[in-house]
């Protein structure tokens, strides 16, 4: 069991199942209840009666016995961070010891990561991936090493979770030869750009004119040019302005962390095509 102190109350806090009753009814809503926090009386949201609650309490120290369970390394961080007033939940741990380093003086470290809402946006999830050291903030791998996805339910295993994150850090190591391969393969700029446009800022409205968000491709076009200059003209340097572009959100964003998932889940969907494998 974890034991947190400090901003412990920003996750750990109690939530109530409560009937909706609108203003002038005398009776609740049939099948439907909303999520409200004991301590400030926030409603989280509102959810039908089928929906299981999952507390961040239980992710958390789900987690935390996973990987204790795991027993790949006792030197990690364990981080914990509270979304959107409570109502998302992300953890981060990661392992410093548990490093590779595909080319000269680039290293990229071992990582697992969990999440849960109590809103619905976010199912209850852990997944495995890489964290390049190169910067600050880091560069993540947008594809998942391992992953262990479900919705609410009552049953959160350990030791599944454990099996997934050793599973995992078996795959890790292996990536540093498909990073390898990725640092002989030569990469043109119309290349990249193409690629770009078909699968990263492509935009779904049947309105627009411009099929492809013109502000996103400047941001990765001018980042891929940053990425030629450092590793060369390659697939891994392509790789790695994805990556860049998937963790360095916009800094007037007020939800960071949820539009790092959903770029690093468009990016993953992007690397499983045809044109990638292609490049």
């Amino acid at each position: 069991m974890l034991d947190f102190k400090e901003n412990e109350n920003q996750w750990n806090f109690e939530v109530n199942e409560m009937p909706i009753v609108p203003q002038g009814m005398s009776e609740p809503i049939e099948g439907w209840k909303s999520l409200v926090r004991a301590d400030t009386g926030t409603v989280l949201h509102v959810h039908r009666n089928s929906y299981h609650v999952l507390s961040h309490d239980d992710v958390v120290n789900s987690t935390y016995d996973s990987i204790k369970n795991a027993n790949v390394s006792n030197d990690f961080n364990f981080e914990v961070i509270a979304l959107d007033g409570g109502r998302k939940l992300q953890i981060d741990v990661l392992f410093n010891d548990i490093v590779t380093e595909p080319s000269k003086g680039d290293y990229v470290k071992y990582r697992v990561r969990g999440y849960n809402s109590y809103d619905g946006s976010w199912a209850y999830q852990t997944s495995a991936d890489a964290l390049r050291l190169w910067c600050l903030n880091g560069c993540t791998t947008p594809d998942a090493i391992s992953k262990v996805w479900m919705r609410h339910t009552s049953q959160v295993s350990t030791e599944s979770s454990a099996q997934k994150i050793i599973s995992g850090l078996e795959t890790f190591h292996n990536q540093k030869t498909l990073w390898n391969e990725y640092m002989k393969t030569p990469v043109k700029l119309n290349q990249a750009e193409t690629f770009f446009k078909n699968n990263v800022t492509k935009r779904n409205s049947k309105t627009s004119e411009e099929k492809f968000n013109s502000k996103q491709l400047e941001i990765l076009m001018k980042q891929l040019g940053n990425e030629f200059n450092d590793l060369g003209k390659n697939k891994w340097a392509l790789y790695n302005c994805l990556t860049h572009w998937a963790t360095h959100t916009d800094s007037k964003s007020s939800t960071p962390q949820s539009v790092t998932r959903n770029r690093e889940g468009l990016i993953a969907k992007a690397m499983n095509t045809r044109e990638w494998a292609e490049i």
